[in-house]
Parts: structure tokens; C-alpha cells; sequence
């Protein structure tokens, strides 16, 4: 059992349910994560902890990266298929591919579009990016989809 944002689990039930074929057509740029800056004053600040894409380990996003959406990290929410998800919010994640143009139908957050986000590494889905309708976004990925460093 792997162990993520302190009290949280991700058991097995979320792995079986994110096991999806490789998505095609992400674009293959590389990510370009930023040089801690010179004046850094924890090792936090010099060395952050990445989160990586469970099937190759790629890079996706940084720890402090998370970000509250709707007053909350994580979320759950069940799509039109009935498929549950567990995500977490990131307000970056460079590892993470937005494929298609953006959707608000079925969107589970309110003025915010979608777009189904893959790992540059590898093609996985690693879940959605969200565009306010009135600017800013966010990532929310798929929580069991992901591995610590």
C-alpha cells in the first residue's frame, strides 16, 4: 500500500480501477522543472519531493504543488460511466499532457472546462486539467495513478 499526502491510502480498489489503456497524440515536449532558487531557504525549497506517473515513472508534478479547490486537496467524484476517481488538485504539472479540446459537459467543477490530461513519458491517463471559464487552471490527477519520488 502505498502511502501519499500524509493521511492519505491508495489500496489496491484504486489501482484496479485506474488501470487504462495508453492514450495516443500528446504532444512530446519534455518537462522543464525550475532550478531552486539561489536564496532557498529550507532543503524543501532546494530539493522537492516529485510525484511520479505509477507506469514509467516519469515526472508529473511536485508535492508542493497541491493546491484547495472548492475548499479541498482531494476530491471524489463517480463520471457518467460510473468509474470512481480520486484526484488530487495541482495548481502545475508539467509531466501531464492535456489532450483535445476543452469540455464543460459532465465537468465536476463548476466554471472550470476539461481536458483529459496524459503523461508525457508515457501516454497514461493521469487525469484531467481545468480551465476557469474566467482564467486560471488547475490539474486534477488521478491519485492512485501516481507514485512518490
Amino acid at each position: 500500500m502505498a502511502r501519499l499526502f500524509g493521511s492519505l491510502d491508495i489500496n489496491e480498489r484504486f489501482f484496479e480501477l485506474s488501470e487504462y489503456p495508453l492514450l495516443r497524440g500528446a504532444g512530446e515536449g519534455k518537462s522543464d522543472w525550475q532550478a531552486p532558487a539561489a536564496n532557498a531557504e529550507s532543503i524543501e525549497d532546494i530539493e522537492p519531493r516529485f510525484l511520479l506517473c505509477k507506469t514509467c515513472l516519469h515526472r508529473v508534478t511536485a508535492e508542493n504543488a497541491r493546491t484547495e479547490v472548492q475548499g479541498k486537496h482531494v476530491h471524489v467524484f463517480c463520471n457518467p460511466y460510473g468509474l470512481v476517481f480520486e484526484i488530487g488538485c495541482f495548481g502545475a504539472a508539467p509531466g501531464c499532457a492535456p489532450l483535445g479540446l476543452p469540455s464543460l459537459e459532465f465537468t465536476w467543477f463548476p466554471g472550470y472546462e476539461w481536458q483529459v490530461g496524459v503523461c508525457r513519458g508515457c501516454r497514461a491517463h493521469l487525469g484531467w486539467r481545468y480551465i476557469a471559464v474566467h482564467g486560471g487552471e488547475f490539474y486534477g490527477l488521478i491519485l492512485a495513478n501516481l507514485v512518490g519520488e
